[in-house]
């Protein structure tokens, strides 16, 4: 059976080299700007002391199997990917699938699509539509 990404599912995906935990907010859902079903994923990254982090949602280890150290939710990175697309990079190994979210901290981090000062407008519009 083809891989389907869906709500709460998480993927490693390629970001500047490393692979980072990309959260999957929403079960597939029709985009008329990209004319198919897209997802909105969001990826997690490092809280390094004294370099700057947006502090809309930090996740603590624990709060997923991958997080071994403070998170934060990278709202400003946040992206609309095509199904197609997905399903493509799934297939020839360059996305990795992970534990699903707990229902809990997944409602945090689909908060901080609302609360961060980084989220875009059309992700914003997205999300408020599709999440």
């Amino acid at each position: 059976m083809a891989y389907s990404p869906y709500r709460k599912g998480t993927i490693l995906a390629p970001v500047g080299g490393t692979n980072h935990l990309h959260i999957i907010c929403n079960d597939p859902a029709y985009d008329a700007v990209n004319g198919c079903e897209c997802v909105l994923v969001v990826n997690i990254t490092t809280v390094y002391p004294n370099a700057p982090h947006d502090p809309a949602c930090i996740l603590h280890a624990g709060d997923h199997p991958f997080v071994k150290h403070d998170s934060y939710v990278y709202y400003a990175d946040a992206i609309i990917w095509k199904i197609p697309n997905v399903v493509a990079r799934k297939q020839s190994g360059e996305l990795i699938q992970h534990a699903d979210m707990d229902d809990r901290v997944f409602q945090r981090v689909l908060a901080g699509f609302e609360t961060s000062d980084f989220t875009s407008g059309k992700v914003l519009k997205f999300y408020r539509k599709n999440c």
